[in-house]
């Protein structure tokens, strides 16, 4: 989960096709993006009237994704002419980006837990009560925060092979790097894990659910899982290679491994496109007085 570190550290390529293809990526994710997500934002808006839980967590995950996407014009810049907005805006820009990241992560680790729990166990989440929806929320986002704190840290300018200064993680030491990608991968997997188990039981009890008497929400859960596998596993991956590539000092591997987390990382920001459609749209699409009648 390389994050800004993989995609601005994009920006250190020389070859000036790598950062146009960079550039337009970016763009793309931002064109599709930005609108998508203020969309989904004011749908939402009127179901919250209701006081229901589900376009309450749908609306954070729109805020942190838009959050992720509206400073693009800025790297894109970066990526092509070098970073000119001095040391504070690098690491206020690095610190939103990776707290809209790991709040996203948490937002379908939410999802998965209150789902499972409203659908199989309703009567356990009526004793949650409003406050508690709340608190999970305020938590969901204070606990991003916190985890988005090393970017504040680690967040400085540098000049890239081309002599132009960007904005990227700085590692003072091959240990510090290997540490830093450890802990991201540790989180990753340990969302995962949660989401997958509780989808897992989901789905084991959902023919018992009346609830799930129509197939359709089945669908938009399972698509929500796979997106956020296809979408956010190839980065783990890439992860790990660099660490393979820091800790046995082989420089071809390491260069080889952070281009293509170059990619894998622009698959984290797409996902930011696609789940406007995920999230909202074809949730939303359905008889929303059956999940109003099992929301607060």
């Amino acid at each position: 989960m390389q994050y800004l570190n993989s995609y601005n550290s994009s920006l250190t390529a020389p070859d000036s096709t790598e950062n146009l293809i960079g550039s337009i990526v970016g763009a793309v994710c931002f064109i599709l993006g930005v609108p998508g997500n203020i969309a989904v934002m004011v749908r939402l808006c009127g179901w919250l009237k209701r006081g229901s839980f589900t376009p309450r967590l749908m609306l954070s995950l729109a805020i942190s994704d838009l959050l992720t996407l509206i400073s693009l014009p800025i790297w894109i810049w970066a990526l092509l002419h070098g970073w000119v907005f001095g040391l504070v805006l690098c690491k206020l820009l690095s610190y939103i980006t990776l707290l809209s990241f790991f709040c996203s992560i948490l937002c379908v680790v939410l999802m998965s837990l209150q789902r499972y729990i409203q659908v199989l166990h309703p009567e356990k989440w009526k004793k949650l009560g409003r406050k508690g929806e709340k608190i999970l929320l305020s938590g969901m986002w204070m606990l991003s925060a916190v985890l988005s704190c090393y970017a504040l840290i680690l967040s400085d300018l540098s000049p890239d092979r081309g002599g132009r200064l960007q904005c990227t993680l700085i590692y003072q030491n091959k240990a510090e790097r290997v540490l830093t990608l450890i802990w991201q991968i540790i989180i990753f997997v340990a969302s995962s894990t949660i989401v997958s188990y509780f989808y897992f039981h989901l789905h084991r009890g959902v023919n018992n659910s009346a609830f799930f008497s129509s197939n359709s929400l089945t669908k938009v859960v399972t698509r929500i899982v796979v997106c956020f596998f296809i979408f956010w596993f190839p980065n783990q991956i890439s992860d790990i290679v660099i660490i393979i590539a820091t800790l046995t000092g082989n420089d071809s591997l390491l260069r080889s491994a952070e281009s293509g987390g170059n990619v894998t990382t622009a698959l984290v920001f797409f996902n930011s496109c696609v789940n406007p459609f995920l999230y909202a749209f074809s949730a939303l699409a359905r008889q929303q007085g059956t999940a109003g009648t099992n929301d607060h």
